[in-house]
């Protein structure tokens, strides 16, 4: 026994333009500009701010969690707060970033603890980093693209 198959037709879309009644006019909008969303900030980013991360000691350091002295899994772990930039899945400024091992940098975004407890240690640690940024910005052993990152960060924080 053999079953046709039937026949398909086409389904065709039609496209027809929003009736005049329903569009939205300029007059619809408020004076004030109200309906108007705000502009978004401008977004930090430095490359070589993140790259500089590598290799270097985690600075969240958790007793019981942190993989320090070993630096091969260090990154720069970004703020989780929207004071320093932090939106939605856009990541915070990245003046707002420490040095992480994979262990510390895991507990600051999936961690039980409060958040209260995540802030407080994460700005102990960004008081650490802002350190770390002003040895780097002032060493001529440090390679000149640290250097210049290290004193883009520091700026970026003294206008914010």
């Amino acid at each position: 026994m053999t079953f046709k198959r039937p026949h398909l037709e086409r389904v065709r879309t039609v496209h027809q333009p929003i009736p005049a009644h329903l569009r939205r006019s300029a007059s619809f909008a408020k004076a004030d500009g109200a309906n108007t969303p705000e502009p978004k900030p401008e977004v930090h980013r430095n490359p070589a701010l993140l790259e500089m991360a590598r290799g270097r000691p985690c600075l969240l350091m958790l007793p019981d969690k942190c993989l320090n002295p070993s630096t091969e899994t260090t990154v720069a772990a970004h703020s989780n707060w929207s004071e320093h930039g932090k939106s939605g899945a856009r990541k915070s400024q990245e003046e707002y970033s420490v040095w992480a091992c994979y262990a510390c940098h895991q507990w600051l975004d999936q961690g039980p603890a409060t958040e209260s407890e995540k802030r407080a240690t994460f700005l102990a640690a960004h008081r650490r980093q802002v350190d770390h940024w002003h040895r780097i910005a002032a060493d001529p052993k440090e390679p000149a693209r640290f250097r210049k990152a290290a004193d883009w960060a520091l700026n970026h924080l003294m206008r914010s």
